[in-house]
């Protein structure tokens, strides 16, 4: 279930999932308290793994310009055939292997990070460090260690944390580790938390992360 570069692959378990679930659904929490505490009308944010668009249109709306990548190619062509305007642009490509083409205020990863090997998680770690702009947010939502399916399912070979379950794969990120990282490249940690209540659905409540890291302005940029 991983590929040759170590990126847990499961492309198409999500190509079949947003060509059934193709509008996009009313913006999740973590998007609303994104808006609320760390982006402002004319900010600039990129989500990566935006799927069937629900939080790119949400902060499109609101006033942000957003750039909104996935991998999924049908339901990109979708988006932007149906949705894209001046505040927002779909891309087809792979978050984990972006350049630095262009700076941005928030970079926003909401059930994202989980999907990917920890080797593409500290590529993505570092290209946000590099293109945020000082003073820039990493947002990231995703499940940790407490979360109530981790050790469910088969364990991925040479995956640490990692399992098969339900059809996919899931690596269960260690909060305090990434806490970790982050100051290690640079950031400021200003909020960490893993808790219930962050992303119920359908009458499920279970436990999830959240953590968000700013780019110090007077921390230099990594080499």
């Amino acid at each position: 279930m991983s590929n040759e570069s170590g990126r847990i692959d499961d492309l198409s378990f999500w190509e079949a999932y947003y060509a059934e679930y193709t509008e996009p659904f009313a913006p999740s929490l973590f998007a609303k308290y994104i808006l609320e505490h760390f982006a402002k009308q004319g900010s600039t944010l990129i989500e990566l793994g935006c799927g069937n668009g629900r939080d790119a249109v949400f902060f499109a709306d609101n006033g942000i310009k957003v750039t909104a990548i996935d991998q999924c190619a049908g339901e990109i062509e979708y988006l932007n055939k149906h949705l894209q305007n001046e505040f927002l642009k779909f891309y087809c490509t792979d978050f984990t292997s972006l350049s630095v083409e262009h700076r941005f205020d928030v970079v926003y990863s909401r059930f994202t990070l989980h999907s990917v090997a920890e080797e593409q998680e500290d590529e993505v770690i570092k290209w946000s460090f590099d293109c945020l702009n000082a003073g820039g947010y990493l947002c990231i939502e995703a499940r940790g260690l407490n979360n109530e399916l981790y050790k469910k399912g088969e364990p991925v070979a040479d995956k640490h944390n990692t399992y098969i379950y339900e059809g996919h794969s899931r690596r269960f990120i260690d909060l305090a580790k990434m806490k970790e990282k982050l100051n290690n490249i640079g950031f400021e940690v200003v909020f960490a938390q893993e808790q219930k209540g962050f992303a119920p659905h359908n009458g499920e409540d279970e436990t999830f992360m959240r953590l968000i890291a700013k780019n110090v302005a007077d921390v230099p940029r990594r080499s």
